[in-house]
């Protein structure tokens, strides 16, 4: 991987996207395994697919589902969310549909009119399956068709925190049988240990950042105070790896403490010192 980063914690999926992955590529796009990949927030789910796919030299890009507006409506419609297909070069391509659960799971929608454009987009996210090309918008706002034979789908989202998902469960949920028929697979991922989140903030790309700002802070320092706030907050952490970042953040603007509600905002001066 030429960025250099570890995905940590989920061995056993990285060994299964790695296999689907490759026999996507190495059929040249004649087996498309479309899956679905559930698992809690902050459990990984983007990046270990970011990784994977740059390994194996994947065009990639992501689309957030729960953004998504029915086709004809204002909004960011299939059509316009999928324009990156243009600038594919038909090269195959891995399309990451973010917050996919959004679409159909009961009590994400507040009226009935929601309901109606969230059941539209899946119905469209169906269509596209279905065929070898779709339109796309495309320059001046004409539709322009985009080759989707070289496209892989993956479905992901939170799932309301659920585990080890299946079909059976997915179907429960609200997700139409024709689209399981197109998309008969399901991966999870794990939920990040303790020591797994350690890891993280150990090899942590934001803290180094800080620790190159601030010369006077001891790196042994920050991550002491920081993996202490996870261990005790670890059963109750809702945001998975996420809460990483936003504890280096809170240290470095609020001088060292983590140990208090002080949310003011914070005024950096051009030279900067922790305290």
């Amino acid at each position: 991987m030429s960025k250099k980063q570890t995905i940590v914690g989920q061995d056993q999926l990285v060994r299964e996207m790695t296999k689907v992955f490759s026999i996507f590529k190495n059929s040249e796009g004649a087996i498309r395994p479309h899956f679905v990949l559930t698992g809690p927030s902050g459990s990984g789910k983007t990046f270990t697919i970011q990784q994977i796919c740059e390994m194996l030299d994947l065009h990639y890009f992501e689309v957030n589902a729960a953004q998504l507006t029915k086709e004809g409506t204002s909004g960011n419609s299939l059509s316009k969310a999928l324009s990156p297909l243009l600038q594919s070069g038909n090269r195959q391509t891995v399309v990451f549909v973010d917050e996919f659960d959004k679409l159909f799971i009961s009590g994400n929608s507040n009226s009935d009119h929601a309901h109606e454009t969230t059941n539209g987009v899946q119905n469209e996210f169906l269509k596209v399956l279905e065929a070898d090309e779709t339109a796309v918008f495309g320059d001046y706002g004409k539709y322009i068709n985009a080759n989707t034979k070289n496209v892989l789908f993956v479905f992901a989202g939170a799932f309301n925190g659920e585990e080890n998902i299946s079909l059976d469960r997915l179907r429960e949920l609200g997700l139409k049988t024709e689209f399981l028929g197109r998309v008969g697979l399901v991966y999870n991922t794990e939920r990040l240990t303790l020591d797994n989140l350690y890891a993280i903030l150990d090899s942590s790309a934001l803290l180094k950042n800080y620790l190159q700002l601030f010369e006077d802070v001891d790196k042994e320092t920050v991550e002491y105070k920081i993996k202490a706030v996870l261990k005790d907050n670890y059963e109750n952490n809702t945001l998975g790896a996420r809460m990483i970042n936003t504890l280096i953040n809170q240290y470095f603007i609020k001088g060292g403490n983590l140990d208090d509600n002080d949310t003011n905002q914070v005024t950096f001066q051009n030279k900067m010192k922790l305290d």
